[in-house]
């Protein structure tokens, strides 16, 4: 197991008792652990999927502790690379296919979290408008 992985579980343990701060630093801790690990071309989906949950980690954790804005900052930062990534002309198919699932999956927790922090009917517009756009560049596998 990887020090980030340990990071995680240590993170999502104090979590789940409620020890805040030290879950805050081993999934701050993780984030920097996977960014060492996980240098472009971001080809690397586990990775990419474990550094999206840090970050969804930790605005969970703001949540819960009342610091909306916090909060939001931690689910945009990887919703802003994935849809950066997804903008590169120069992306191989795997690359843009690994962007466009990373860009499905930090879209669901924005649009729910701006249905529960109501932040403005445009934004929370738009990004349901970007779910649907993702979900038809996606191949359906069976």
């Amino acid at each position: 197991m990887k020090v980030w992985e340990r990071l995680l579980i240590k993170g999502n343990n104090n979590f789940n008792q409620s020890d805040m701060p030290f879950a805050e630093e081993c999934y701050h801790q993780a984030i920097q652990c996977i960014e060492q690990e996980w240098l472009a071309p971001y080809t690397d989906s586990h990775l990419l999927m474990a550094w999206i949950c840090a970050f969804h980690n930790l605005a969970e954790l703001y949540e819960r502790q009342g610091q909306t804005t916090r909060a939001l900052h931690y689910l945009k930062i990887p919703h802003q690379r994935m849809a950066k990534l997804v903008d590169q002309a120069d992306n191989s198919e795997k690359l843009t296919y690994i962007a466009l699932c990373g860009l499905k999956m930090t879209l669901m927790p924005l649009i729910a979290f701006s249905k529960k922090y109501p932040t403005c009917d445009n934004c929370l517009t738009s990004l349901k408008r970007m779910a649907m756009s993702v979900n038809t560049h996606l191949p359906i596998m069976h």
